[in-house]
């Protein structure tokens, strides 16, 4: 169905024209300031609104841009106090290691002169009592050692009631400090020199360790 065309009356529009005209004719000078003040503002508003909007918009940008830089800033700050603290780490051990064996090497010697004949001492009565029963102990030490401690292994053996099994004889290849000890139910080796040896020759390998971690760590030219 074809709808009917409207037709518009221009000379309606016009008198409307003319009349918003007149209306217009009516206002004051003042109350035409105020308008343009008005319409000034709300525009000033808009304005300023809009500029607010834009404002906050950047500050998010530079706020997340400065979080960005901050937390950059923290993870290469943490990076080098990280290596900073193995490389401390790193010396620290190796100056400590390098002490312990310096000072061993100094007291050790002093100790296996003051200490032997005592740790032989010691070791030799704990033998006699596991050696208990045996139909045969047979004891071996260096002949100074032999001469210190004879007289009190014989006796401990009488205290035990093993002396019918005691062989205590000296041995010149053996050391001061060291003693060969064997019974029915097994046998025992000791030397008090070869531990502090023992003990010297591992803090040597562990400062020598330590050193090449230090140098891996920090590097040859720091150190």
């Amino acid at each position: 169905m074809i709808s009917r065309p409207k037709l518009r009356n221009f000379d309606e529009d016009m008198g409307e024209v003319q009349a918003f005209g007149a209306k217009i004719e009516t206002f004051t000078k003042d109350e035409v300031d105020a308008l343009v003040k008005s319409a000034h503002e709300q525009g000033h508003q808009a304005g300023f609104l809009m500029g607010a909007d834009a404002g906050r918009a950047e500050m998010r940008r530079s706020f997340q841009s400065i979080q960005v830089e901050t937390v950059d800033a923290l993870t290469q700050e943490l990076a080098r106090l990280a290596v900073k603290a193995e490389e401390h780490r790193a010396a620290l051990l190796a100056q400590v290691v390098g002490f312990t064996l310096q000072s061993c090497e100094v007291v050790f010697p002093e100790l296996i002169e003051r200490l032997s004949a005592a740790r032989v001492k010691k070791v030799a009565h704990h033998s006699l009592k596991m050696a208990i029963g045996s139909s045969r102990i047979h004891i071996r030490l260096s002949p100074a050692t032999m001469s210190s401690l004879e007289a009190d292994l014989r006796a401990r053996a009488i205290y035990y009631k093993c002396d019918h099994a005691l062989d205590l004889q000296p041995d010149p290849s053996m050391r001061d400090g060291e003693a060969r000890m064997e019974w029915d139910r097994g046998a025992l080796e000791y030397g008090f020199e070869q531990i502090c040896n023992r003990l010297l020759t591992e803090l040597r390998e562990a400062h020598k360790k330590a050193i090449h971690a230090q140098k891996e760590t920090i590097g040859n030219d720091k150190i």
